[in-house]
Parts: structure tokens; C-alpha cells; sequence
């Protein structure tokens, strides 16, 4: 397949509240105290992020708060980007603050002992924080990891692993963090679970002496993944067909309590990205919104690895209600999401557009395999009317060939593109040829080569980071 490089200078995003813009004080979005820095204008919250005004789990103190047109964090703000682009099309002009309420900061020089560990504590020069009341999917405690950087700059990475959505769906996803899927390249290397600490690995963007490296002087954030939910459910206590034991689907409630420490810890950073691999990626465009709104005027990049959010031409109605129904995602997607919400369980894409939205100036980037056989496998169960939701049957019934039709994943992935390349606010690196079927990339040594071509994904990356737009590989 043929590799491409189209590139163009996005608008810098340097001035995104109201005040900036010309718009007088910005007493609308309220002081830190109230809610993130670009804060909630007055109401309380009973903790947690579940505010006791009204709203959905997600909408943060105040509810409903909503950002006028032109105020919060780059609303009203279009990226360069072609006027007539449908994808800048809407009529809503007030959005609801999601910022949950702000907590103690971390002391990132005094970690705690990591739970269940048999000895090999965290890497250099990380420490590990446990959070009160965040747990694991069976009900363990959780945490994150913290590097401080000399930049005044953060990273937040979302670990991948699956996901838990069936019984078997299940047998291949870390119940708690001391449980690791070793490899996760192909669907053969992602069937196992096994004994191992999750921690940040030393490749890939964490990588902190390789000069290629666009984040290796950046303070950086290693968020654990054990919740099984894409680090957005709410489901607390679920039950799960073939399992005895109830399931606690919190990622979005973990999400909410780490961000609420993450902003106070990090007072003094002018740039956030929000980045993660294969459930993480799908948590990182699910939990822009909440980060965005904590971070208040300090602009956040979203960088999804291996997440891809296709419609429902590819993500079936009946597997996306499926994952509302199992983990609660209902709760945490934001109350006026009107998109988001469909009768017949669709919408939970559309988040994209809603972002889009309510934050025009914010920069997207999505780094996927135009096969990724591991999402397809995922993807699968929602083929033939969601016929079967045990990967174990997918895979030995289409033994020989993918889960999911190559050309159909795709054509997904393009028809994205298509979309919101015209916002001026969205990059893209697509992976074909010999690796068009392997499965994340920003954490492993492949995040310094060049999978599409002569420009590699760190490179690209960087590009980005510098306000470049870029539509890489097939």
C-alpha cells in the first residue's frame, strides 16, 4: 500500500478561556476550590466526582454547570481548519463542567508499598501511589505511578489489557495489578494472563534517555489498568454470566479520583497529553472531557493508541449497548451528550464529535494498524447480531483468517480520517504492510521506527506536539 505525509500547521493553543478571547473575567468557570482550575461556578459534590445537583455520575460539582459559548477550556475555539467541514457543524452552546472535585496533591518523592508486590517495587525513578477507594475489578486496591520530569510538561498513560465483558472476555483481562498479559501484539499473545507487576516498561515514550523521545524530560503518569471497563465504568458490584464473584467495573470513578490529586500535584504545567494503548486508547478519548475540565485553561492533547473510535457501521448497536449495560458507561459519558445516547445502544462514538465540540481547539492523535487484529477480535462480537461474546469461539471459528474482515476494520479507519481531517485538528499514523496487523505501538521499541516509511511514529509524535497536522501511512 502506498505511504503518505500530509501535513499543515495547526493554530497554536495558547489562550483558551474566556478572558483570553476577549470575553471580560472568566468568573463563569469558578476557582480551583470549585472544581479543576477551570473550576464549577458554585453547587457541592458528595465526593468522587457524583454530584448530588443532578446530572450523570460524570458531570462534576454543580451540575448542571454548563461552559457558555466562548468560556472553559477552548470552547468556541476552532483549530485551522475548513470552514465547510461538516464535522464543525453544531447548534449546542453551553456544556456542562466535568471537573470533579480537587483532593490532597501526591508527594511524588514519598511513594507507598504496591500491593500484593513480592519484592520488585517500582522502576527507577518512578513511585507508586496508592488512592483511597480506588480499586480493581476484584476489588483490590489501585493506584499509579509518578516520574517527575524537568519540563513543565505532563503525560498521563492509560495501560491496555483487554477488556471484561463475558465470562472469557474475562479470562484475558488483569484483574488487579499484579496481573500482566504478556506480549499483546497478536490475538496468540494476548489469550493469557499472568503473574507480573504492571509498572511502566522502559521502552517506547518511556524511554526517558532516548533523545528521539519528544517526552523524556516531561513529568509522566502510569495509570494501571485492572477495572476491565476501558477506565470508564461505573458499574459497581456487576454481575458477570459464567463468574461467581461480582465485578467492580470503576475505571471512570478511579479516573475521576487520580485527576482530582493529578491537578494540584502538577500546579505549574502548560501542557497536559492524555495517551494510552488498546483499552487505554479507548479510555483516553472517553475521558478527555473530565481531564480537559480539571486541568481548567492548561491545554490537554489527546493521543490514542490502538483505540480507534469507528460508528456503528463497525461497532455494532448491539455490542456497544452490551458494554453500556456491563460496565455502566452510561453514568460517566456527560449528561448532555444528547449524541451519545441512542435507543438501540449506539452513540458511544459519537463522544468524538461532542469533544469536538465543546473544544474546538484541542489536537487529536491516533496511531493505529490498519488490521489490528486484536481490536478486531473485540469488534467480532459484535458481528451476526452479536451472535457469540466468547472469544474463545471466535477465534477457533475462524481459525486460518482474522476475526474481523481486514478491509471492513479498515475502511473504519479511513472513513475517520475523512471525517475530521478537515477540522484541522486531527493526526493520524496508520501502520500497514508487514506490521498491518499488530497491536499498539507508542510503549514498544516500534514508537522509534518507521512502520509506515521513512517517518517514524516518535517524529511524527513530536511534529504534533509542535502543532503540526499530519496524515501518515496508508
Amino acid at each position: 500500500m502506498r505511504s503518505a505525509r500530509i501535513a499543515w500547521i495547526a493554530l497554536p493553543v495558547t489562550c483558551l478561556v474566556a478572558s483570553c478571547a476577549g470575553g471580560g473575567d472568566d468568573s463563569s468557570l469558578g476557582s480551583s476550590a470549585d472544581g479543576g482550575r477551570g473550576g464549577s461556578s458554585g453547587g457541592t459534590s458528595s465526593g468522587g466526582g457524583e454530584s448530588s445537583g443532578g446530572g450523570s455520575l460524570a458531570d462534576g460539582p454543580g451540575v448542571p454547570t454548563p461552559y457558555p459559548d466562548g468560556g472553559g477550556p477552548s470552547v468556541g475555539q476552532d483549530a485551522q481548519s475548513d470552514p465547510s467541514c461538516p464535522a464543525n457543524d453544531h447548534t449546542q452552546t453551553t456544556f456542562v463542567n466535568l471537573a470533579p472535585p480537587l483532593g490532597a496533591p501526591f508527594d511524588p518523592s514519598q511513594g507507598d508499598p504496591i500491593p500484593g508486590d513480592a519484592g520488585t517495587g517500582a522502576p527507577a525513578g518512578w513511585t507508586f501511589h496508592l488512592v483511597p477507594g480506588a480499586i480493581c475489578r476484584d476489588g483490590s486496591p489501585n493506584g499509579l505511578y509518578i516520574h517527575e520530569g524537568t519540563a513543565p510538561k505532563l503525560l498521563i498513560y492509560l495501560e491496555g489489557g483487554g477488556a471484561c465483558s463475558s465470562q472469557h472476555f474475562c479470562d484475558h483481562n488483569p484483574a488487579n495489578i499484579n496481573q500482566i498479559i504478556q506480549g499483546g501484539e497478536t490475538v496468540s499473545g494476548s489469550l493469557f494472563t499472568a503473574a507480573g507487576l504492571q509498572a511502566p516498561p522502559g521502552t517506547g515514550i518511556f524511554d526517558l534517555s532516548n533523545a528521539a523521545n519528544p517526552f523524556k524530560d516531561w513529568s509522566q503518569v502510569y495509570v494501571p489498568y485492572c477495572t476491565g471497563d476501558v477506565h470508564f465504568g461505573t458499574n459497581d458490584a456487576a454481575t458477570i454470566p459464567g463468574m461467581t464473584t461480582p465485578q467492580h467495573f470503576v475505571g471512570y470513578r478511579n479516573m475521576q479520583k487520580f485527576i482530582a490529586r493529578l491537578v494540584p500535584t502538577f500546579p505549574k504545567v502548560d501542557q497536559v497529553v492524555l495517551t494510552g494503548a488498546s483499552a487505554g486508547g479507548f479510555g483516553t478519548g472517553l475521558n478527555f472531557g473530565m481531564v480537559q475540565d480539571a486541568f481548567g485553561p492548561v491545554p490537554v492533547m489527546a493521543l490514542d493508541d490502538s483505540g480507534p473510535p469507528l460508528g456503528v457501521k463497525y461497532v455494532p448497536a448491539c455490542l456497544q449497548k452490551q458494554w453500556r449495560e456491563t460496565w455502566g458507561l452510561d453514568a460517566a459519558l456527560p449528561s448532555d451528550c444528547q449524541e451519545c445516547r441512542n435507543a438501540d445502544g449506539s452513540g458511544l462514538m459519537d463522544i468524538v464529535r461532542y469533544w469536538h465540540h465543546k473544544y474546538a481547539a484541542a489536537r487529536v492523535a491516533l496511531v493505529s494498524s490498519i488490521h489490528d487484529e486484536v481490536i478486531g477480535l473485540f469488534f467480532g462480537a459484535g458481528l451476526n447480531d452479536c451472535a457469540t461474546d466468547d472469544p474463545n469461539v471466535l477465534v477457533m471459528s475462524n481459525l486460518g483468517k482474522p476475526v474481523y474482515p481486514p478491509d471492513q476494520f479498515y475502511a473504519g479507519l479511513e472513513e475517520l480520517r475523512s471525517e475530521y481531517v478537515c477540522t484541522g485538528a486531527l493526526s493520524t499514523y496508520y501502520i500497514g504492510g508487514t506490521d498491518a496487523n499488530l497491536h499498539q505501538h507508542i510503549w514498544r521499541d516500534r514508537f522509534y521506527q518507521a512502520p509506515s516509511g521513512g517517518f517514524t511514529i516518535a517524529q511524527w509524535t513530536t511534529d504534533w506536539l509542535a502543532g503540526k497536522t499530519e496524515q501518515v501511512g496508508p
